[in-house]
């Protein structure tokens, strides 16, 4: 599997999904990155909503998250680990999947518009809302740097 760079372009859209579960496929790619260094301005263990899929799944860490998806050569085997080590947990994070539309609107969108997924229509809205979150999150990294690929 290729490893994709952060730094250059977005990780898949929030709304792809594996197993039925939408944000996983994005969270295996900001987990690639944030192993192989090319996280960019993107946040791996500083998310809130990477955190709340990891609890869904059964409470797991994003240390041990980065464990599964350094060992994993394909998303699949990224999902068959996760439903190994707790098939509840990949019950759970359906459930939470089929309410993100609901509960996080607002915070989906700002995040397609960040990534550009938008389209060029919102071109004069995108780039100062990229500046000011690339500014945001090289503060947050700094006060609250990510230990989550530390030692693997």
């Amino acid at each position: 599997m290729s490893v994709p760079d952060l730094r250059r372009g977005p990780p898949r859209r929030w709304n792809e999904s594996l197993g039925q579960i939408r944000w996983l496929p994005r969270l295996i790619d900001k987990a690639r990155a944030a192993i192989e260094g090319t996280l960019g301005d993107y946040f791996y263990g500083q998310s809130p909503m990477d955190r709340a899929l990891l609890r869904e799944l059964g409470g797991i860490g994003h240390r041990e998250f980065a464990r599964i998806v350094s060992n994993a050569p394909a998303d699949g085997d990224v999902l068959a680990a996760l439903q190994a080590r707790s098939p509840e947990g990949v019950r759970a994070a359906r459930i939470w999947s089929d309410a993100l539309v609901r509960r996080h609107a607002l915070f989906l969108f700002v995040v397609d518009l960040d990534d550009g997924y938008l389209g060029r229509r919102w071109m004069l809205v995108r780039a100062p809302l990229r500046l000011g979150l690339a500014v945001f999150a090289r503060a947050i990294k700094m006060v609250w740097p990510s230990r989550a690929v530390d030692g693997l």
